[in-house]
């Protein structure tokens, strides 16, 4: 999963988590289907955040807000954890374990060291992996199903690619932090006029100095709201649509809002811009190869004997490189064109193949060489440098499109995930259905 983990995992580890001391007495926040949430959940997470905000200099709202929002983010968390039970998702603990040392790394420790500043701040190590386990299970769920609702048309990455050549020389990106205020679908007027004075009110307050940051964690509804808002860095083409157009003359500091979609309203601070200039070029090879498999009749030493003495008929002249590929090659792909493989960049073979490959000069043959698919005499013919604009191109234009429409999905799908569950709030501050 590395491209999805990289673009999703890097959002949902950064925040750390803390776990109070057991209670003496417990009891249930809210109902969700046929799970719950308990009050030590939100008091663990509550005290999590706090000390978060803490460290980061961030700045929070009033303990009843924050508790509110907390308590939402437990309930969509709680409805995605039973949806993979009902998948049937599990996290095996090996990817637990590079996942955490994935962590570590990013923070510059080693895992240990992370075990001692866990348990430096009160936090137990068992819990903090059952924590991430979670977190890991809950953007499993939400991938495999907003995957399904992006669909991207080659006339889409057409356009971008366009768009992209003519209007971007370099690789812009904005840090973005984001606030929305939800509105269901098919809104009253009663309940636009609610967000509108929501909305109007998070404006005004900004226009006086009030930190971004803090008014996400208080109002937002967006999944990254209890880290203010912070999307993270991501290019204008990869945003949703109506991010990029009111964004493509923003400046570092501007806040950018309302904007309306039908998810509801979004306000955006622009944190921080910067660029580059990528060079797009490949180095590709033109190589031949003699493969011989092994079998019940050819054992691992009778193939490189036999391709040690085709090598020496080779050199000597006795034969040459592609009759002897189409007399004894078990390649049928390259056999018929005397082992040729033609024009390629050398990742796509097999790592001991390319090694071995990359270390040969022009026209020079191996040595016999083991891989996956059996033994193998390889002949490198030439190499060349190619622009690959266009093709990579192409490739980032369809990651762009992917993660805009992911980004939008994701979000609408979140929502009809809570308006479809059973949730019965018992808490006395937040009690609704």
């Amino acid at each position: 999963m590395k491209n999805w983990r990289t673009l999703i995992f890097g959002l949902m580890f950064s925040v750390s988590t803390a776990f109070a001391a057991p209670q003496q007495m417990d009891k249930i926040a809210a109902v969700v289907n046929n799970g719950v949430v308990l009050e030590s959940d939100i008091n663990n997470r509550l005290q999590s955040v706090k000390r978060d905000a803490q460290h980061a200099g961030q700045q929070i709202p009033d303990e009843q807000t924050l508790r509110h929002q907390i308590l939402e983010r437990l309930i969509i968390d709680n409805i995605l954890l039973q949806m993979a039970k009902q998948m049937g998702i599990t996290i095996p603990d090996q990817a637990l374990d590079s996942t955490i040392a994935n962590i570590a790394a990013q923070n510059h420790i080693t895992v240990d060291q992370m075990k001692h500043r866990i348990a430096a701040d009160g936090m137990n190590f068992d819990t903090y992996r059952d924590q991430i386990r979670k977190e890991m299970l809950i953007a499993e769920v939400r991938n495999n199903e907003v995957r399904r609702r992006v669909t991207i048309l080659p006339q889409e990455i057409d356009a971008l690619v366009k768009q992209i050549s003519n209007q971007n020389t370099n690789d812009t990106e904005l840090n973005i932090s984001h606030i929305l205020i939800p509105l269901p679908e098919n809104p009253d007027q009663a309940q636009m006029e609610k967000a509108m004075t929501v909305v109007q009110k998070i404006m005004s307050e900004l226009k006086h100095g009030v930190d971004f940051g803090k008014l996400a964690i208080a109002y937002s509804a967006d999944p990254q709201a209890l880290k203010g808002g912070n999307m993270g860095w991501s290019r204008l083409q990869e945003l949703p649509t109506l991010f990029a157009e009111q964004l493509q003359l923003a400046q570092k500091g501007a806040v950018v809002g309302p904007i309306r979609s039908g998810v509801g309203f979004h306000i955006l601070k622009v944190n921080d811009i910067r660029g580059g200039n990528p060079t797009i070029a490949v180095t590709e090879v033109h190589a031949r190869h003699i493969l011989l498999r092994t079998s019940p009749v050819m054992t691992d030493d009778q193939a490189r004997t036999k391709l040690q003495q085709i090598a020496s008929d080779i050199r000597s002249g006795k034969t040459d490189f592609a009759d002897a590929a189409k007399e004894f090659s078990d390649d049928p792909g390259s056999a018929l064109r005397g082992g040729d493989l033609g024009w390629t960049a050398p990742d796509i073979y097999d790592p001991a193949f390319r090694d071995a490959l990359m270390r040969l000069n022009k026209g020079e043959i191996s040595q016999p060489v083991h891989s996956s698919f059996g033994w193998h005499l390889i002949q490198l013919l030439d190499t060349r440098k190619v622009d690959k604009t266009d093709v990579a191109q192409k490739d980032r234009a369809y990651r762009m499109l992917f993660n805009r429409k992911f980004t939008e999905e994701a979000q609408s799908w979140m929502q009809e995930q809570r308006a479809s569950a059973y949730v019965k709030i018992l808490d006395g501050n937040d009690a609704q259905q």
